[in-house]
C-alpha cells in the first residue's frame, strides 16, 4: 500500500546566506544550502517554538524537510568587523583594539523552495505563511541576513515511491547513505558531496550528521533510491 503526505511548500530568499561549515575556522566559509539543523531553525521561528523544543519537533521520525535550489549557487566574500570577545567573558569592549575583523564566504542572492510535511506543525506553518507572518524574524543563517518568503505557500500531497530500477530526477540534495544503484552524471553539473549536522541537541551538540550529494546548479540529482516523494505536480525528492 502507498504511503501518502501533505507537504508545505514555500519559495525563500535572501540578499545574503550564511550555513557555517563547522570544521572551517580561520575563514567562515558556508554550506551553499541551509542545513536541515537551520530549517529546523527557520520553522520553528515561523510559528514561535520555543528555542527548546524546536530541535525536538523536527526529529527525522516526526518530519520530513527537503530544500530545493531554485537558482545557481554564487557564493562572495564580506569582512565583518566584529566585537572581539576572546579571553573576555563580559562580552564588553576591550579598552584597546575591541575589534576584530572576520572573513565570511556568503551566498549571495540565495533562492530555495522549501518542503515540509509535519502532523500538526505544517499546517501552522501554512497558515503563517499564507497570512504573511512570522513569530520570529527569519533568518538565513546568520541574524542580519533576514529572509523573504516569496508569493503564497502552497499544499501538496506525494507518494512515497519505493522502486529503485530507475533514475528519478530529484530536485533536492540526496543522502549518500540513501543512494542504493548508480548515479547518472550530468556533464553539465557541478556537484558537491557535503556532510553536514542533520540533528542536534538544545546545547548545539550535534547527535547526527549525514552526507549529502547535491548539484549546486540547481539541475536535478538522478540517482537510484530505496524511496523518495513524488508530488502531485511531478516533481521528486528527497528529504534531508
Amino acid at each position: 500500500m502507498s504511503i501518502t503526505r501533505e507537504f508545505v511548500a514555500f519559495d525563500l530568499s535572501a540578499e545574503y546566506a550564511h550555513y557555517r561549515r563547522p570544521y572551517a575556522i580561520t575563514t567562515a566559509l558556508s554550506f551553499p544550502i541551509p542545513t536541515r539543523t537551520a530549517l529546523s531553525g527557520l520553522l520553528g521561528a515561523i510559528v514561535g517554538l520555543p528555542k527548546n523544543e524546536t530541535l525536538a519537533e523536527f526529529t527525522d521520525n516526526k518530519a520530513l524537510i527537503a530544500v530545493q535550489v531554485l537558482e545557481p549557487v554564487r557564493f562572495g566574500h564580506l569582512s565583518l568587523n566584529l566585537l572581539d570577545t576572546k579571553d573576555n567573558p563580559t562580552f564588553r569592549p576591550k579598552a584597546e583594539n575591541p575589534h576584530t575583523i572576520m572573513r565570511y564566504e556568503v551566498i549571495r542572492e540565495p533562492r530555495y523552495r522549501i518542503f515540509f510535511a509535519h502532523d500538526s506543525l505544517a499546517a501552522r506553518v501554512y497558515e503563517m505563511l499564507a497570512r504573511g507572518d512570522s513569530v520570529y524574524t527569519p533568518c538565513c543563517g546568520l541574524a542580519w541576513m533576514i529572509a523573504t518568503f516569496e508569493g503564497l505557500p502552497r499544499r501538496i500531497s506525494a507518494i512515497q515511491i519505493t522502486d529503485s530500477s530507475t533514475f528519478p530526477p530529484l530536485a533536492t540534495p540526496v543522502r549518500t547513505s540513501a543512494i542504493i544503484g548508480g548515479v547518472e552524471w550530468n556533464p553539465d553539473g557541478v556537484y558537491q558531496r557535503l556532510r553536514m549536522p542533520a540533528e542536534m541537541q538544545p546545547d548545539r551538540t550535534v547527535t547526527r550528521h549525514e552526507e549529502y550529494l547535491i548539484d549546486t546548479t540547481g539541475r536535478p540529482v538522478r540517482v537510484t533510491l530505496g524511496n523518495y516523494w513524488k508530488l502531485n505536480d511531478g516533481t521528486c525528492i528527497s528529504p534531508l
